[in-house]
């Protein structure tokens, strides 16, 4: 990772002490094999990662309560000389002080010179990377996609953005990680791009240009953020190596739109689109419905019981209108549904809480976002995450919209599962 975020403060740049690293009496001595030096993190037996250069433990922030992830690089068997893992423990604490909802949290990092690695805490994620979720739900529609690009470039933005700017480096589907619960996406292993040539010489395999710029600019992580969404698009497995197969590849990708919004991706290095380009591209673009006319007297809930109650022709033999109101943190939401063959059509209004002045001047904003359900290919969870991502929406409203929309869904989708 190059420049970017400050450097980490002297307790997260430190070397563990062999007399205080060792794992505590507690009890369950089967399970917890490591202590960092300041007492907070106790890494377990369980391994819940791996990679070429390192491997990945469950572990348990004790100050917060929570499961996180202890990563260890070892000098062993890739004979890392000690400049090499300062140099390596250099750029990851440099991640320290990143905050972003698409960059993987990082808690600390040191190196322990007595056994000659590095340890770095950071945020677990339990669906595992990219690479693996895509290979598990082989039938992965568009729409996902779309969604996983958002935030995936969204990081890429952040990173991007800084002064100077942070390069990855080595974007890759086995280094982004996913939430299956909630399909959120975070970009991770900020740091080990310093790696990249033991990878070269252990393969033995000279980089092409393309594959030595991907560390030094950032035009390189849009190369290879557009080899990821070829990866998620075709299945085929692809990392630097497989520039060369980049023209072959996009004349494989079964929608146009798609094909060209990648080709903006791994085209000429000096015609290469940005990250803030990108999300600004029309095949990323989430489709909202325009604002209501304003009525008299009429607010959200006239309009969604007018519907419900008039005699629009074109609407015979449809389900029956639903609606429903939840109080949220920021926003108060009302959804307004129809059945239509075998899909739920969704109007959902979004009330913005405490925006409203006393004598009526400032009247509170809302938002009316028309979305259709199709059980075939969405869940409620990945819905309210599209919406929570749009308008930036709080954990707890996010949540109440999932609710919400998992509610609504097993009382009026005819086959719905309530878990959706």
């Amino acid at each position: 990772m190059e420049g970017g975020a400050a450097g980490a403060g002297a307790s997260s740049n430190h070397v563990a002490d062999p007399d205080t690293n060792d794992a505590p009496h507690t009890g369950d001595e089967d399970e917890v094999a490591e202590v960092d030096p300041e007492g907070r993190y106790y890494r377990y037996t369980e391994v819940v990662g791996r990679g070429r250069f390192k491997q990945i433990y469950k572990a348990f922030d004790t100050q917060i309560g929570i499961d996180v992830a202890w990563s260890k690089i070892t000098a062993e068997p890739h004979h890392l000389s000690d400049e090499q893992l300062q140099q390596i423990v250099g750029e990851m604490t440099k991640g320290l002080d990143l905050e972003h909802p698409n960059i993987i949290k990082c808690f600390e990092c040191w190196e322990d010179q007595q056994r000659h690695c590095i340890n770095l805490i950071t945020e677990l994620f339990t669906s595992g990377n990219l690479r693996q979720y895509r290979n598990l739900h082989k039938h992965l529609d568009l729409k996902a996609v779309k969604r996983m690009a958002r935030q995936i470039l969204k990081g890429l933005e952040y990173l991007h953005a800084m002064q100077p700017p942070v390069v990855h480096g080595d974007l890759r589907c086995d280094k982004i990680y996913v939430n299956g619960h909630s399909g959120e996406i975070k970009i991770g292993d900020l740091g080990l791009a310093t790696l990249i040539p033991l990878r070269w010489e252990e393969s033995e395999q000279d980089p092409t240009p393309e594959m030595e710029d991907m560390q030094k600019d950032v035009r390189g992580d849009i190369f290879a953020f557009g080899l990821c969404m070829l990866e998620l698009l075709t299945l085929k497995q692809l990392d630097p190596q497989h520039c060369l197969e980049v023209p072959q590849l996009l004349t494989q990708v079964p929608d146009a739109e798609a094909a060209r919004f990648i080709a903006n991706c791994v085209g000429d290095p000096q015609q290469r689109h940005t990250a803030s380009q990108l999300l600004d591209d029309p095949f990323l673009q989430v489709r909202k419905a325009p604002p209501p006319e304003p009525t008299a007297g009429g607010g959200p809930s006239e309009a969604a019981a007018g519907e419900g109650e008039g005699g629009d022709s074109s609407n015979a033999g449809e389900g029956q209108i639903a609606i429903g109101k939840l109080r949220g943190e920021d926003y108060n939401f009302e959804f307004q549904g129809k059945a239509r063959e075998g899909k739920m059509h969704f109007r959902l209004f979004m009330t913005q809480v405490n925006d409203s002045s006393a004598d009526g001047a400032n009247p509170p904003v809302v938002r009316t976002i028309d979305f259709v359900f199709d059980p075939d290919v969405d869940t409620a969870d990945n819905l309210a995450a599209e919406i929570s991502e749009e308008f930036a929406l709080s954990p707890t409203d996010t949540e109440i919209c999932a609710a919400a929309l998992r509610e609504w869904l097993a009382k009026d989708m005819p086959g719905s599962d309530s878990n959706q």
